[in-house]
């Protein structure tokens, strides 16, 4: 299952050093900065991951105590739990092992009897069984394996007679069986490579031929299989991978033709295919990956073209499709990623897509780094050291959104998921910020002006009311419109009551050829309090029923894809405000200030994507917003039918950030990203001019306001009848 390579502190010598290649150690594998987030779309999905490196934390698996970074390097198969190390900001960002699910977020695993450090390195299917490595406080920080459990906490899983250190890599399915390597006192602390169960502890698995030294990399689903490497003591110490069973022990994999060195990196979950590097005698000790079986022993997978190199990092669950990088001779030796099976034999992950359809003028895979269970989908890292997931046209069945709903059957395209490409686009899928956008031009756009709208007592109104204009958010622009009818009376007591009825619109446009429609209906009541001394009170509501209709859009391979959805919306929310109108007056100019209050609450359904080779189900979202706002209108008549009027507002948001976004990458992963934080203040500005028309009124203004962190611009025109 899951599980890591990587050298830790103390012991320091492992097998030999001078081999050509080590997974855990190799530096250009240092190129994954996306690894966590590459993990963490992939959970979902049963994978046999290979070795561990270091990644950033791009999803936002978040830090322990505000430390700098964290990094994932195993994810269970059944998609819950990521695991790693992250710096703890209270502790100098010394790393603490950690374990991350989208319930409880990044909860620190501890010390070993307050040790300094420690990292996590494997888990188990379920997620409940996580190993790595600590230092041990009571051994002066000495590396110890450990194994950590909700229950037990971390627990050290000892040394081997006396040694000086332990680092535990990998784990069984269900977390019986853990394996790794210690360093043996009776051997002048050379590793060992271990195997370890409740019953037996840590137990050495030996080395080849009284080798100098051995280490465990992975195991199978049961744990009965473990494979590594180990220094060959009848090859000069030279390293060979093994893999071991209680039957036979540890078995050298042999050479390819005569070549130097071996090594196994990952095995199938039911341990009968091993795959990793050797170097080949029949082609000058150029390492080739390999595919070992029983039946056929160790096969080279061969070369791309002629190429220098090859490697293997990882097996489906049955060893039918195996992954890894390889260089390119007919291509200046460039690495790419590879997928191998029987029939295709070793070809590009580029190729592979080509061969489903998929537009890739060009080869952009570096290296492949996991395969799913069933091998249908490669996770790797893009040349342009960005995460990638390619998966081939897989049968899918979709859970409705509506329970009652029976599930569909879908098959979707072959794709080429840029990691960072489609996050994007989750995070540009509308949600309900911009539907908080068109309530708020509603209610503080075409109902900005409670003064205009006053009747006397027996008095009463028609009005009709639009607002059109562009609008600028983070990720998407374009076009939003509103218009409404309304009607009011005077009451007696200084009251005007208000009831407006009305239609909004809006497209706007996201990267890679989305977009959004947003269509919807509303009611509006007003009530207004003339005071005396001409302050006035207006209490106001809001109420919105529409759907949003989506095209989200993403690169597959090298051009624009897209998923679609539907999705019902609803808002609603309430204005208080106070207006004293002509406060005070500047030669001709009456300033009437006012002060408001705004709630509002907007909600989208869940919905599920069609089409597209990534489709989407989103959860449904929530999100609410507290808002004041001070300001002033300033009315300048110019004669008696026309007046300049201007106005100038100061707004403040009090929530921080915006809604989230989660769902389901159908049949790949889970997902939940943090809502982006929101312009909590921003100004307003408005020039228009009030005139006499016939038997009416009306007041045309043009908008401009950074309240979206961006620019909204749109033009507010009314005409009114009293009779």
């Amino acid at each position: 299952m899951s599980g890591t390579n990587k050298t830790i502190e103390t012991p320091k010598d492992a097998c030999h050093e001078d081999r050509p290649f080590r997974r855990a150690n190799t530096s250009d594998l240092t190129l994954r900065p996306y690894r966590s987030l590459l993990l963490a779309l992939l959970a979902g999905v049963p994978v046999f991951m290979p070795m561990g490196a270091h990644g950033s934390d791009l999803l936002g698996l978040g830090t322990i105590n505000g430390g700098a970074n964290s990094y994932g390097y195993a994810v269970s198969a059944d998609g819950t739990v990521v695991v790693g190390e992250a710096n703890d900001g209270s502790a100098n960002n010394v790393s603490r092992a950690f374990r991350w699910s989208q319930s409880s977020g990044l909860i620190s695993l501890g010390l070993l009897n307050g040790g300094r450090s420690s990292e996590a390195y494997g888990v188990s299917a379920d997620g409940a069984v996580v190993v790595g490595y600590a230092g041990d406080g009571a051994a002066n920080n000495a590396s110890r394996a450990f194994r950590w459990t909700q229950g037990s906490g971390m627990v050290s899983l000892g040394v081997l007679n006396g040694g000086n250190g332990s680092s535990a890599n990998g784990v069984s399915a269900d977390g019986s069986v853990v394996v790794g390597y210690a360093a043996d006192g009776t051997a002048n602390n050379k590793n060992r490579a271990f195997r370890w169960t409740q019953q037996t502890g840590l137990v050495s698995l030996g080395t080849l031929n009284r080798g100098a030294a051995s280490i465990a990399n992975a195991a199978s689903a049961d744990g009965s299989v473990v494979v590594g490497y180990s220094n060959d003591g009848a090859a000069n110490n030279r390293d060979r991978a093994f893999r071991w069973t209680q039957a036979s022990g540890l078995v050298s994999l042999g050479v390819l033709n005569g070549g130097f060195y071996s090594y196994a990196n990952s095995v199938s979950g039911d341990g009968s295919v091993v795959v990793g590097n050797a170097t080949d005698g029949a082609a000058a000790n150029s390492t080739r990956a390999y595919r070992w079986t029983q039946s056929a022993g160790m096969v080279s997978l061969g070369a791309l073209n002629r190429g220098s190199m090859s490697a293997a990092t990882g097996a489906s669950a049955d060893g039918a499709v195996v992954v890894g990088y390889a260089t390119d001779g007919a291509n200046n030796d460039t690495r790419r990623a590879f997928r191998w099976t029987q029939g295709t034999g070793l070809i590009t992950v580029d190729q592979w897509l080509r061969n489903n359809g998929v537009t890739l003028p060009n080869d952009v895979t570096l290296e492949a780094d996991g395969v799913s269970a069933d091998g249908s989908v490669v996770a790797g890292t893009l040349a342009s050291n960005r995460a990638f997931i390619a998966r081939g046209p897989v049968p899918l069945t979709v859970s409705p959104s509506n329970a009652t709903a029976a599930p569909t059957a879908t098959t979707t395209t072959a794709g080429l998921m840029d990691v960072t490409n489609f996050q994007q686009s989750l995070v540009s899928a509308p949600r309900v910020s911009g539907q908080l956008q068109n309530a708020d031009v509603a209610i503080n756009g075409a109902h900005s002006s409670p003064l205009f709208m006053l009747l006397d007592a027996g008095q009463s109104s028609a009005w009709f009311t639009g607002d059109g204009g562009y609008s600028s958010m983070k990720s998407s622009q374009g076009g939003i419109g509103a218009g409404e009818f309304g009607f009011g009376r005077g009451i007696e007591g200084g009251w005007t009551v208000r009831v407006a009825v009305g239609g909004q619109y809006a497209r706007m446009d996201t990267p890679n050829a989305g977009n959004s429609v947003f269509s919807s209906g509303y009611v509006a009541p007003d009530v207004s309090y003339a005071a005396g001394g001409g302050v006035v009170a207006t209490l106001s509501g809001y109420f919105n029923w529409g759907k949003a209709d989506i095209r989200r859009g993403y690169l597959n391979g090298a051009a624009n894809d897209s998923s679609f959805g539907s999705a019902a919306t609803q808002t609603y929310g309430v204005r208080a405000r106070v207006d004293w109108q002509d406060a005070f007056k500047l030669a001709s100019t009456g300033v009437s200030p006012f002060v408001s209050y705004t709630y509002l609450n907007s909600q989208m359904n869940g919905y599920t994507e069609t089409g597209g080779s990534f489709p989407v189900q989103f959860n449904g979202s929530r999100e609410v917003s507290n808002a004041v706002r001070i300001g002033a209108d300033a009315t300048t008549p110019l004669n008696d039918q026309f007046a300049l009027v201007t106005r100038f507002e100061y707004g403040h948001r009090f929530e921080k950030a915006g809604a989230g976004v989660s769902g389901q990458i159908l049949g790949l992963s889970a997902f939940s990203i943090d809502g982006a934080s929101v312009q909590q203040d921003w100004l307003r500005g408005g020039l228009g001019m009030s005139y006499k028309l016939g038997n009416g009124d009306g007041l045309v203004m043009v908008n401009t306001s950074n309240q979206t962190g961006k620019n909204t611009t749109w033009v507010s025109a009314s005409y009114r009848v009293k009779f």
